[in-house]
């Protein structure tokens, strides 16, 4: 008879638990999977350890807490702390892979606009030494830029997709309408996917109104702008809905009953049309909101403008987040102009 291995945690040495270490991990372990079972399973492991060394060496969890373990009271100083463990007690390939599971979860969770408030990823990729041949930081700006060009093909997708004639008892119909306003809407507004899905009916009268007042993050009023695009798919979507929800956008699935739409839910809408058009895998709802900040400074949008739209409490962030981006741009833009090859300047100076 062969021998079960016990399988304990790596800080505290109890055992395993059935349950996931965070919340949402279904979803992101699918997701990972689809590349590579071995990479599911390597940040699993990975995961579970974090959540072991919180309970263990952190501040805000103890091991009378059950999993999943909230990720909000969560701070970059716990990432950075773990990752010093790791170095100090596990192989640098472990450390590698377990401190990749931890960001590419945190990155998820700003995906579907649930990144802990304390988490900053832009100081965590600083600290993160990363090996790669022949890559640049430059390369990464550029690579994640060009990437989130695509995010119009989102939209273009579902509203390029036949619409059903009727209705069935899988709500065909009015899914697709409904997919349609959300992808129209988060375009227009370059809103987070919680602010999108917290709307109700009233504050867009319905598709009507030009604007929305919302209490967004750090519980700051601002308005989001509906362009006329996003106005007609909100009026086509509600004029078919029979149910007496508030809530913008519901669920149709039949389990479902009409509640209002998830942030899951809602990611993996942007997520099949992303998996069909076979865009960057990493894309998501929230490239939306990047993808458009980038378009409208191109396009000469002040960064005032930008910062009013995105809701930043800081015009600083705005400039911090997107000014590497424009810079890339503007240098190659530059060097495309003036830029002489060495033998047009041997030419050049030999003629002189």
């Amino acid at each position: 008879m062969k021998q079960k291995h016990n399988k304990t945690l790596p800080c505290s040495g109890r055992e395993i638990p059935n349950e996931h270490p965070f919340p949402q991990l279904t979803l992101f372990l699918r997701e990972v999977g689809l590349n590579s079972e071995q990479t599911e399973r390597a940040y699993r492991a990975g995961l579970r350890a974090f959540a072991d060394w919180l309970q263990t060496h952190g501040t805000h969890h103890d091991l009378e807490d059950a999993w999943p373990l909230s990720p909000a009271p969560l701070q970059t100083a716990d990432v950075l702390a773990f990752r010093s463990w790791l170095l100090a007690n596990r192989a640098q390939s472990t450390s590698t892979t377990y401190t990749a599971a931890v960001l590419n979860y945190l990155h998820f969770l700003d995906g579907i606009d649930q990144l802990p408030e304390g988490i900053q990823l832009g100081k965590l990729a600083q600290q993160r030494k990363r090996r790669r041949v022949e890559r640049n930081q430059a390369a990464s700006v550029v690579d994640l830029d060009e990437a989130r060009q695509k995010m119009p093909q989102v939209v273009d997708y579902y509203n390029s997709m036949p619409l059903p004639p009727h209705n069935d008892a899988y709500n065909r119909r009015l899914s697709l309408l409904r997919n349609r306003a959300l992808v129209n809407l988060l375009y227009s507004t370059a809103a987070r996917l919680s602010e999108i899905l917290a709307l109700n009916r009233t504050q867009v009268r319905n598709g009507r109104s030009q604007t929305a007042t919302i209490i967004g993050k750090g519980q700051r009023p601002r308005t989001l702008h509906i362009m006329p695009y996003a106005q007609s798919t909100m009026q086509a979507y509600l004029r078919e809905r029979s149910d007496s929800n508030p809530a913008l956008f519901v669920s149709h699935s039949r389990n479902a009953r009409g509640a209002r739409l998830t942030q899951s839910g809602a990611h993996n809408v942007v997520k099949k049309a992303v998996k069909s058009l076979r865009l960057d895998p990493s894309l998501s709802a929230h490239d939306f909101r990047h993808y458009r900040a980038t378009q409208l400074l191109r396009d000469g949008m002040p960064l005032e403008v930008v910062q009013e739209l995105l809701g930043h409490a800081d015009v600083s962030t705005t400039r911090s987040t997107y000014a590497p981006v424009l810079g890339v741009q503007l240098v190659r833009e530059w060097l495309d102009n003036v830029d002489i090859a060495p033998e047009t300047a041997v030419q050049n100076k030999s003629g002189s």
